[in-house]
C-alpha cells in the first residue's frame, strides 16, 4: 500500500496527472448524477463507478508504460467479488443471475480478446485480455459487446487520424487501455 501512495504522490507533481485526475472526477461526478437519474442502486453503482476510477489509473499506466498492472486487476476482481456478494444479500432473487452474467461476461470479454490475442500474434497484449475479463465480470454479460464494439470503434478512429496525419506509422504499437476507458465510459452513459 505504501508504494501505491508513494506512486500516486510522484504522480501528483505532473501537471497532466493532475488535470487527468480532474477529468476523471468530473466524469465520476457526472455518471454519479446520471445513474442517480437513472435509479441505479447503490451497489450498482458503486461498482461501475469503483470500475470507472480504477480504469483511469490503468488508461495513465498504460498510455506511460505501456503495461496495465496486474495488481489494479486483482484489486478489481476482489472488488467485484465482494461487491457480488453484497449484491446477492441485498437482492437474493437476482443473486444467481448476477453472478452468471458476471461469470459469462468475463469469459465472454477475456475470450474474445484472447482470440484476437492468438490472431494478431500477440499484437493485442495479454494485459487487454486480463482487462476486458475483468470488465466484463463487472458489467456482465448484456454489456460486453457493445462495449468491446465501441472501444474498438474510438481506438479505430483514433488510428485513422493519427495514420493520416503521419503521427504513426501502421506496425506502430498503440496502449490500449486509455480506449478501453472512452468505451467503457461512453458505454455506460448512454445505458447500455
Amino acid at each position: 500500500m505504501g508504494t501505491a501512495v508513494c506512486w500516486f504522490r510522484d504522480q501528483m507533481k505532473d501537471k497532466k496527472f493532475r488535470l487527468f485526475i480532474f477529468a476523471a472526477l468530473v466524469v465520476e461526478i457526472t455518471l454519479a448524477a446520471e445513474f442517480t437519474i437513472f435509479s441505479y442502486s447503490i451497489l450498482k453503482t458503486i461498482r461501475y463507478l469503483l470500475l470507472i476510477g480504477v480504469l483511469f489509473l490503468i488508461a495513465w499506466i498504460d498510455q506511460h508504460k505501456k503495461k496495465i498492472p496486474n495488481r489494479l486487476l486483482l484489486f478489481l476482481l476482489v472488488g467485484r467479488i465482494f461487491l457480488l456478494l453484497l449484491e446477492w444479500l441485498v437482492f437474493p432473487g437476482m443473486g444467481l443471475s448476477l453472478l452468471i452474467s458476471s461469470t459469462l461476461g468475463m469469459l465472454l470479454g477475456g475470450g474474445l480478446f484472447l482470440l484476437a490475442h492468438f490472431i494478431s500474434r500477440g499484437g493485442v497484449g495479454m494485459g487487454d485480455v486480463k482487462l476486458f475479463g475483468v470488465i466484463g465480470c463487472y458489467t456482465g454479460v448484456g454489456v460486453i459487446m457493445p462495449l468491446v464494439f465501441l472501444t474498438v470503434m474510438v481506438s479505430a478512429v483514433y488510428s485513422i487520424v493519427m495514420l493520416l496525419l503521419k503521427k504513426i506509422k501502421l506496425k506502430e504499437e498503440i496502449p490500449f487501455a486509455p480506449f478501453v476507458l472512452i468505451g467503457t465510459i461512453l458505454t455506460l452513459a448512454m445505458g447500455m
